[in-house]
């Protein structure tokens, strides 16, 4: 490879020569400065030296794989584009602007053989995201001190785990340099989705079962991720740390909050706060975070920010997706067939809403899988499905994405009557059987399923 660099700043030839993806005696730097050109070569790059209107200057380094025209002096340009014209034959030409592309004294037009790169705007994406890791960096320590010396610490999670709370879990030990004995994960729910019990089995993921409140006390730190204490069945009214994605909640108090709405995952967050602390990421820990990413934004289909963005790039090549193929394909029982056909059956449209009631379910995980399954049918926007599950009324609420935000009109239907929430395009309520009315022999009736019904579209219609 042969590359031809045009310029007048020794700061851009150096970072030219890092940049480019070639040796650096394979480039030549063109210069007319003597003072440049001794600089360059005491650097031990190559140089050749003369007046940028002279073609003799490039014709010593053309034709070439690659000449990149990169000057302080914008009013240069133009002498330099016009030299070049007729000896670069079959090179490819970049030309590196500072300035935007609308505020150059040439028109790109004039010049259709070269490529004109606004260097600002192409920057601008990679500050923001340095910016992102250097706050990464104060929460961290931030975070630390919450933390301390504290011997045993637990990563509570939500009450039925997902790939976003357990990848984070698994990311926050490796952030503090901890192990699954001194910072293990619990929840006050088994994990009951099939391909979140197969993503724990495949990257070798333990969840303790913590049941009841006073299980808590044998901690010395509780730090929740991918949820909040409002969200669990048990209420907390204090926890030590707190970093999650969901709308922020404030009936509770917490030493260290990073409650960032905006983001698509969690496990953006955590993957920030790894990066920025120059943490060794191992393939099983970037396959859990990759697949925490694509599960909770369907693959960046749901709404999602730059970050989440960047966080999926950087993971994706470290990660092992056979063992994301291999989790995502969980074998599922009969039962769940059974139980679709039954609520397909029954299911009836409203306001371009599909509701489904499957009564008592044997798997939680069955409700969110059929109202996933419910928003491909044509002319609706909304699905809610519900189950009757360990005494309750499990309700999951999926959307198309561009419509009100699921957790709002969820908070807004049932808040009163259990834990509700969730994000713009996916919502869960889990409301106690008691709190239902017009149940019968304690299990819900045609008229009980109209009371949410009837309640869902009300918040639907305010929001």
């Amino acid at each position: 490879m042969r590359v031809a660099v045009v310029c007048q700043s020794r700061s851009h030839a150096l970072v030219l020569a890092q940049a480019l993806d070639a040796a650096p005696e394979e480039i030549t730097f063109l210069v007319e400065s003597e003072t440049l050109d001794r600089s360059l070569r005491r650097l031990g790059l190559n140089t050749a030296r003369g007046s940028f209107r002279d073609r003799e200057l490039y014709r010593g380094a053309l034709p070439a794989s690659l000449l990149v025209v990169s000057l302080r002096d914008p009013r240069r340009l133009r002498t330099v584009l016009e030299a070049i014209r007729r000896e670069r034959g079959e090179t490819p030409v970049i030309v590196l602007s500072i300035s935007p592309l609308q505020d150059l004294r040439v028109r790109p037009e004039q010049y259709p053989f070269a490529h004109f790169v606004p260097v600002g705007e192409r920057f601008k994406p990679l500050v923001r995201a340095d910016t992102r890791l250097a706050r990464a960096k104060i929460r961290v320590r931030q975070l630390r001190e919450v933390i301390g010396d504290a011997k045993n610490v637990l990563v509570l999670l939500q009450d039925d785990p997902d790939p976003d709370s357990l990848a984070c879990g698994l990311a926050l030990r490796t952030l503090l340099g901890r192990n699954r004995v001194t910072m293990p994960m619990g929840s006050f729910g088994p994990v009951t989705r099939p391909e979140n019990i197969a993503m724990m089995r495949v990257l070798d993921l333990e969840v303790r079962l913590i049941e009841s409140e006073e299980d808590l006390g044998r901690y010395d730190r509780i730090v929740m991720v991918d949820t909040q204490p409002p969200h669990l069945r048990v209420r907390l009214p204090r926890v030590d740390a707190v970093i999650d994605h969901h709308p922020s909640q404030t009936s509770y108090e917490a030493r260290f909050k990073d409650v960032r709405n905006a983001y698509g995952a969690t496990a953006t967050i955590l993957t920030e706060y790894l990066r920025a602390e120059n943490v060794k990421v191992n393939e099983r820990l970037a396959t859990a975070l990759l697949y925490a990413v694509r599960s909770d934004t369907l693959l960046l289909d749901r709404p999602v920010i730059e970050a989440d963005v960047e966080a999926f790039t950087w993971l994706f090549p470290r990660a092992n997706t056979n063992w994301i193929r291999r989790i995502e394909r969980p074998e599922l029982p009969a039962e769940v067939l059974t139980s679709f056909a039954d609520g397909l059956r029954a299911a009836r449209i409203e306001d371009r809403v599909i509701f489904s009631h499957l009564g008592p379910v044997s798997r939680e995980d069955i409700i969110p899988q059929l109202a996933d399954f419910c928003l491909q049918v044509e002319g609706v926007d909304w699905s809610a499905v519900s189950g009757v599950f360990g005494g309750e009324l499990i309700i999951s609420i999926r959307n198309v994405g561009y419509v009100q935000r699921a957790g709002a009109v969820v908070k807004a239907a049932f808040g009163d009557l259990g834990p509700a929430g969730g994000h713009r395009s996916m919502a869960k309520a889990l409301l106690p059987l008691e709190n239902i009315p017009h149940l019968e022999n304690g299990l819900p009736t045609d008229r009980s399923y109209r009371f949410v019904e009837e309640r869902f579209l009300a918040a639907l219609h305010r929001e």
